[in-house]
């Protein structure tokens, strides 16, 4: 009885939870009507993090991280998606809250999902010269086509 009672918990211990999923280097939450697309390790000393959040009313708020650092407000954060075919470089400037929003359907939030899909590192970069490297493994499987779809 013991013994089966520790097989039930393993395994439910072992399940991920429904509403998250995970694919290459990037993770999926949602939670209270807000869908989260990570990759990194947020509020880390050394690397950075990129989370892309979408919301039920429309609008996504892309927020980074360098060595656990947000941009400074009122300043720009470029994102340059590279493979082999090139880099495409979006640029989103920075409100007071260490995040750029917008609608999901925005051009430059739709072209930046497209190279976020496509490409295979995005390099976050600071208007004062710091800068971080992410693998996009896993972002074609994870993040679907619409964007914040």
């Amino acid at each position: 009885m013991i013994r089966a009672s520790l097989v039930a918990t393993a395994l439910l211990l072992a399940a991920p939870a429904p509403a998250q999923t995970s694919s290459g280097a990037w993770s999926y939450h949602f939670h209270m009507g807000i869908g989260q697309y990570m990759t990194g390790e947020w509020d880390s000393p050394t690397g950075g993090a990129l989370n892309v959040s979408c919301r039920a009313d429309g609008k996504v708020a892309i927020m980074a991280q360098i060595k656990g650092q947000a941009p400074p407000a009122g300043s720009v954060l470029t994102l340059a998606a590279s493979s082999r075919d090139g880099t495409m470089e979006s640029r989103f400037l920075i409100d007071a809250t260490g995040s750029a929003e917008m609608a999901a359907g925005a051009p430059p939030f739709r072209a930046l999902w497209v190279n976020l899909r496509a490409r295979d590192i995005v390099t976050l970069r600071y208007a004062d010269g710091r800068t971080g490297v992410l693998s996009l493994d896993g972002a074609h499987k994870l993040l679907p086509v619409a964007p914040c779809g």
